[in-house]
């Protein structure tokens, strides 16, 4: 009797909007009222004062750092040239420096920060530990506090201790909510000292920098993605707090360095805590890493068993820039395509274990199919793969298949649902419509009979938007209503049928708080726990086998950050007895 194991996984991209950052800061705009001078030079060599630049004016203070940062989310000194003295250089950039007070001289408030950041424009004539007197104009860069205007700085002895930094743990940032506007700004320019943190999202990749901010958390422990709407949320409905203690590590701030951080690896650091791109980051002086174990492929089969997987491919297109606009601006280069392939090839072979069927998601067109078909019999002559798609509603040509081994007899492939219409506005209800598999499995010389359902559900995108939240949501609703009666009706043509239900749901393993798109497929859902809810219309109930993988397992995306499941394996009750597990085959996760 042949046994089955399930893997699903999926090739991960980075979170993020491709661009080039900017850099440190180049041809700034002061926050200051008037006609004033952008960020200027710094001070000479030797860390004497230089005057202030024309149209600065004359300073305030001096000011302890406390009163410059205030206890609110900007500065109350914002547009006004103050002083500081004796302060403690704790971090030193290419274009700029942090200062603190020293413990001695602290306000000793929960609500006010001891550190700022000192814009210079090149690279400052100071060193961490120096004691120095500023000068210059305050502002809020993008909402970062800093002292700007070509500043003058007075270096006044060397060598002096520094201050004592925040300690950052799993208690602090707080993990909760509700909390304060302010309990990242509080710390805003600061030492921050991180004993043993856990990289929870690996860095993230942009054209200009491709080993950019991490996602980390200060604790022992990674932050998953749990039920209900963000916080704030609504009422009545489960709210989910958003990992409010994750924050960014930006490694390569203070220093040149290229590996990128993997999740999962942990650290320790030390630096101070700075804003960017609207982002709390620590900036470390000090870092050490400990990598993040390999990834880990599923378990080899057993004797008897076949696989069933399923694989996001992630806008797959080829190098032809086929008539009509849907691949307009998303075609790949001759070269690019055929490392996606060989990459692609790679994955399924290594990580998967080249799976018997192999749902895929993100598809341009069969001849795509094809080609990945032909670049695993390439790379291993013994995998003899026949590709199945047939062509869906989506705007930018992105349709589901299969790959399916020569293990397998298939006496059918249909598309489900292509002409059902969304009621909000009588579009096609499906954009990808659902693909259904039915074949045999034959390696065991008595032919085992399966179903495999590949799904790509509406994304979350605009879910939470006032303009385009009702209408996202109503959507991921008919579309899960519309599965779940698919589902159904095969249960009902056959009590004992052995169905599989794979793909990238786009819907957690737990309910976001407006429409349990994976609770009214399996056909187990709580409707007071959602806004919008339909009638069950699944019995038996599927079984949702990521529930039964260790908890740490339970994800196959990180959302800045955030742990989560987007892609499922539910199978029939006539085809429970047969499974033996499931496995996420880990990419870059």
């Amino acid at each position: 009797m042949a046994r089955t194991a399930v893997m699903v996984a999926a090739l991960l991209a980075a979170a993020g909007t491709l661009g080039s950052p900017a850099p440190w800061r180049e041809g700034v705009p002061l926050a200051a009222e008037g006609s004033r001078a952008p960020h200027g030079l710094a001070s000479g060599p030797s860390g004497a004062a230089h005057p202030l630049a024309a149209g600065v004016g004359r300073a305030g203070g001096p000011y302890e750092i406390w009163e410059i940062q205030g206890e609110g989310l900007a500065s109350p000194y914002a547009g006004q040239v103050v002083a500081t003295h004796d302060a403690i250089v704790t971090a030193v950039g290419p274009q700029g420096f942090f200062i603190q007070t020293p413990d001695a001289r602290s306000d000793s408030s929960a609500q006010t920060s001891n550190g700022i950041y000192v814009h210079t424009g090149t690279p400052p004539a100071v060193a961490v530990g120096d004691q120095v007197d500023v000068v210059g104009l305050v502002q809020e860069f993008y909402d970062f506090t800093e002292i700007a205007g070509s500043p003058v700085v007075q270096v006044d002895s060397h060598g002096n201790p520094l201050p004592a930094a925040v300690v950052f743990d799993a208690s602090l940032p707080s993990p909760h909510q509700p909390q304060d506007a302010t309990a990242y700004e509080r710390f805003e320019g600061m030492r921050i000292l991180v004993a043993s943190g856990v990289v929870a999202g690996p860095s993230q990749f942009f054209r200009g920098d491709p080993t950019a901010e991490a996602f980390v958390v200060a604790g022992p422990s990674r932050p998953y993605r749990e039920p209900g709407i963000r916080y704030p949320g609504l009422p009545g409905l489960p709210v989910w707090d958003g990992n409010p203690e994750v924050f960014e590590l930006d490694a390569d701030k203070f220093a040149e360095r290229d590996d990128p951080l993997d999740a999962g690896a942990s650290f320790s650091a030390e630096g101070v805590l700075g804003f960017e791109f609207g982002g709390w980051e620590l900036w470390p002086t000090h870092l050490t890493l400990h990598p993040a174990p390999l990834p880990v492929p599923v378990r080899p089969r057993a004797p008897g068993e076949f696989t069933v997987g399923s694989l996001n491919v992630l806008r797959l297109y080829d190098d032809v820039d086929d008539p009509g606009p849907a691949d307009d601006g998303n075609g790949a280069t001759t070269a690019e395509y055929a490392r996606r392939l060989r990459k692609l090839s790679r994955y399924i072979r290594e990580a998967l274990d080249a799976p018997d069927v192999l749902a895929l998601q993100e598809v341009e067109h069969l001849g795509v199919l094809h080609d990945l078909a032909g670049q695993l019999r390439s790379d291993d002559p013994l995998l003899l793969y026949t590709a199945y798609l047939a062509e869906g509603n989506d705007s930018s040509g992105m349709d589901v298949g299969f790959l399916v081994r020569d293990s397998m007899a298939v006496d059918g492939v249909t598309q489900l649902g292509a002409s059902e219409r969304f009621s909000w506005d009588g579009s096609p209800l499906h954009d990808r419509p659902p693909l259904l598999l039915e074949a045999r499995y034959t390696g065991n010389g008595v032919p085992f009979p399966l179903w495999v359902l590949v799904l790509h559900n509406r994304s979350l995108l605009g879910i939470d938007t006032p303009s385009d939240g009702p209408r996202v949501r109503q959507k991921r609703l008919e579309q899960a209503q519309s599965v779940a009666a698919m589902i159904q009706q095969l249960q009902e043509a056959d009590a004992q049928v052995r169905l599989v239900v794979v793909g990238d749901f786009n819907a957690f393993e737990v309910t976001d708080g407006y429409v349990d798109v994976t609770g009214q497929i399996k056909g187990e859902v709580v409707p007071s726990d959602n806004l919008l809810s339909g009638p069950d219309l699944v019995n038996p109930d599927l079984v949702d086998e990521v529930l039964h993988l260790p908890p740490s397992q339970r994800y196959s995306t990180v959302e800045n950050g955030t742990a989560q499941v987007l892609d499922h394996a539910l199978w029939s009750q006539g085809l429970a007895a047969f499974v033996r597990g499931m496995a996420y085959g880990r990419g870059n996760a």
